[in-house]
This record gives structure tokens, C-alpha cells and sequence, in this order.
């Protein structure tokens, strides 16, 4: 009888035993595959996140490039106003663009940021040099040489803010 009993009890543990493992078995692996993803997922919102941020680097680099040949243009008295009104219209759009996709992953401030109001103080202060071609021309293009050199200092001291925000959504350390 003892024998007999064994052969149940064994019997009985190896069928508690074997639905035990063929519950946890895939539930296992379907836990590892989710881990796996989110850490894809993680992967792809960091590389999203970097791409906002040098995009939105491209845009302000853009329309400080533009500022500074129309400087030129227009102490050479060769700008030409309309076209220079479409080009920062355009880069215009495109940073307000790139800023609005780091405002909604969370990298960027909802409102106007400095950046972009000293890039279009330049604009302004280009736009009057190339107005003015009497005796104050000069101290116009100082105005706006030193407006430039403002948009420098403003858009690295913005591109190093939302880089300290990128690392820390990201996790990643970045330098500026």
C-alpha cells in the first residue's frame, strides 16, 4: 500500500508540477520579451528626443546663418528686403516648428523663449541697416553686429538648457 500511495503522491506532484511550469514557462519569456521592448521603446524615445534637439539646433543655426549674410548684404548696401522678409519667414516657421516638438516631448518652454525673440530683434535691427543709408549707417550696423553676437550667446545658452532637459529625459549624458 505504501507503494501504491507513493506512486499517486508522485503522480500527483508531477501533474502539480508540470501545469505549474507550463503556466510560469511562457509567462517567463512573455515578461522578458516586454522588458526587451521597453527598453527598444526607451531606445527610440531617446533617439526621438535627439533628433528634436538637432533639428531644433539646425533651425536656429539657419536663420543665425541668414542673419549674419544679410549683415553682410546689407552694410554692402545688396540686400534685398523682400527676399530677406521671405527667408526668416520661413526659418521663422521652422524654428517655431522644432520648438513646439521639444515643448511636447517636455524640452522646451511653451512660451516665446529668448532665443527666438533675439533672433528677431536681429531680424529688425538688419532690416533698419538696410533702410538707413545716411550718416547713421554705421552706428546701425554696430546695433545690429552686436544684436548677432547677441543671438550667438543666446541661442548656445538655449541649445545648452534643452541639452541638460535631453539628458535629463533621456538618462544619457550629454555635454554642450
Amino acid at each position: 500500500m505504501d507503494t501504491a500511495l507513493l506512486g499517486v503522491l508522485c503522480g500527483a506532484g508531477g501533474t502539480v508540477l508540470g501545469s505549474v511550469l507550463t503556466y510560469l514557462g511562457p509567462l517567463h519569456l512573455e515578461r522578458r520579451r516586454e522588458r526587451r521592448e521597453n527598453t527598444v521603446r526607451g531606445e527610440d524615445r531617446a533617439a526621438y528626443g535627439i533628433a528634436c534637439y538637432v533639428n531644433a539646433r539646425a533651425a536656429a543655426d539657419r536663420w543665425l546663418d541668414l542673419l549674419r549674410r544679410a549683415h553682410q548684404a546689407a552694410r554692402e548696401a545688396s540686400l534685398d528686403v523682400q527676399q530677406f522678409d521671405k527667408d526668416v519667414a520661413d526659418c521663422s516657421d521652422e524654428l517655431r516648428l522644432r520648438t513646439a516638438e521639444l515643448t511636447s516631448l517636455g524640452m522646451g518652454e511653451p512660451q516665446t523663449n529668448s532665443a527666438f525673440a533675439a533672433l528677431r530683434q536681429a531680424t529688425e535691427r538688419i532690416k533698419r541697416l538696410a533702410a538707413d543709408d545716411g550718416a547713421d549707417a554705421e552706428a546701425a550696423g554696430s546695433r545690429a553686429l552686436e544684436a548677432l553676437e547677441f543671438c550667438v550667446a543666446e541661442r548656445t545658452r538655449w541649445a545648452s538648457h534643452i541639452l541638460v532637459r535631453l539628458s535629463a529625459r533621456t538618462g544619457l549624458e550629454f555635454s554642450p
